[in-house]
């Protein structure tokens, strides 16, 4: 299995989470939590991920990981609410659907888990995926975290009112 996760480093690498969303049909958007309505515009979006990856680690709002598949990027995870040295809420996307249901996502996300753990010193990552979308819940129930409740809120600016899984690890990645 040829994967690799490692921090986003260019403007194409931000393009593609851009296009992820924006590209996306509304099933698929409603089937994670998103509203497309909520959704900056691309030039937007793409302008304000690009502001945020200047600052410095303490002043970011999101840390990108790209997930790269025989060297070709195939999703991302991102990180924010990040409290260096306690805590971080992480979020997974694998883009490529054909790659699904195969193990990689786990593999990415335990990687993503692992480097976001050693940039930031983490004692604990959450993550709370819509609790309807089975996939990333069965990610995060093999990558080791444990569930710690399930309750309604909106999760974040793209989201609609929903019912969030809370999910928890704390300690080093196996």
């Amino acid at each position: 299995m040829e994967v690799d996760v490692c921090p986003f480093t260019s403007r194409e690498q931000y393009a593609g989470v851009v296009r992820y969303f924006v590209q996306a049909s509304d099933a698929f958007l409603y089937g994670m939590g998103a509203d497309r309505a909520k959704l900056p515009s691309a030039d937007e979006w793409l302008r304000l991920l690009l502001e945020d990856h200047e600052k410095p680690d303490e002043q970011k709002e999101r840390v990108y990981f790209a997930w790269l598949y025989h060297g070709t990027q195939v999703g991302h995870s991102s990180l924010g609410n990040i409290r260096a040295g306690e805590d971080a809420f992480i979020h997974l996307h694998l883009w490529v659907p054909a790659l699904r249901r195969a193990g990689l996502g786990t593999e990415f996300f335990k990687r993503s888990v692992a480097l976001s753990i050693e940039r930031f010193a983490l004692k604990r990552v959450f993550c709370e995926p819509r609790a309807e979308n089975l996939a990333p819940n069965r990610v995060l129930e093999k990558a080791g975290f444990t569930f710690v409740r399930r309750y309604r809120t909106v999760p974040g600016a793209i989201n609609y009112e929903q019912d969030v899984n809370r999910w928890v690890y704390e300690g080093r990645p196996r």
